[in-house]
């Protein structure tokens, strides 16, 4: 092709069109330029295509995690209510001792799991890996990628309140240690197998709780570590499941 264009105007220039000569030398730039402009826009298109395609693949495996932490924090919502409810149930315990007597496994129980708090589990592998690749911005809705990173920020920031909610809970397996008996706190090791207790070794436990001062100052406190830890998870597991929503909407 361009052997064919250099002979047109090598007979322009033999024939003496030098008018004509220059008019189709502009033409061929005009044409090559139309043609780079073309190509740029063509490997743009293919360039956005990927960057989108890229962005799809990174918003569906934000999803599919974000899914399981809802189901976690759901999971650690539920089981720190329960233990909540067993503190304030010792805790009542304390003016009603029958209380133990006509729950005696669950009083007995209630002295081992109070103290508990279940953290869950949030992935924030893909999250990880679009920040330290530098392709943040390929999400491209800006109120979305805003929200993914006010969501990963708490993931990145609760380590100083477990920090708080596991000294608490030391604290409580500490002033806990003798409430038990040794075949009590043996069988507590179980999750699948729940021994049936009588009222009898409900009033020896009772008697032993009540006479460790410690341990019983320490319940209003491992209450409000409780009710704080749900508000937070409450918080946090609200803002997973509009991140859902908004990262389905933008799928579609």
């Amino acid at each position: 092709m361009i052997k064919f264009f250099r002979k047109i105007r090598q007979n322009l220039l033999t024939e003496g069109k030098t008018g004509k000569y220059l008019k189709y030398a502009v033409g061929e730039i005009i044409l090559v330029v139309i043609g780079i402009l073309i190509a740029l826009q063509i490997n743009n298109w293919n360039e956005s295509r990927k960057n989108r395609n890229q962005e799809k693949n990174f918003l569906v495996r934000l999803q599919a995690e974000i899914k399981t932490d809802v189901e976690n924090i759901s999971n650690a919502i539920r089981a720190n209510k329960n233990r909540m409810e067993r503190a304030e149930f010792l805790l009542g315990s304390i003016d009603e001792p029958n209380l133990a007597e006509d729950s005696a496994t669950y009083f007995i129980q209630s002295v081992e799991y109070a103290g508990y708090t279940n953290d869950p589990v949030i992935s924030d592998n893909t999250f990880e890996e679009i920040k330290s690749s530098g392709k943040l911005s390929l999400i491209r809705n800006e109120k979305l990628r805003s929200k993914i990173q006010d969501y990963y920020s708490w993931t990145s920031q609760r380590g100083q309140y477990n920090f708080i909610r596991q000294d608490n809970q030391l604290n409580y397996f500490k002033e806990r240690r003798g409430i038990l008996s040794s075949r009590q706190q043996i069988n507590m090791g179980s999750f699948t197998q729940t021994e049936q207790y009588s009222i009898s070794e409900a009033k020896e436990v009772y008697e032993r709780m009540i006479n460790k001062p410690e341990f019983i100052e320490l319940l209003p406190f491992t209450i409000q570590s409780q009710i704080r830890t749900g508000e937070s998870f409450e918080s946090i597991n609200k803002q997973a499941i509009e991140l859902n929503k908004m990262i389905e909407k933008e799928i579609e």
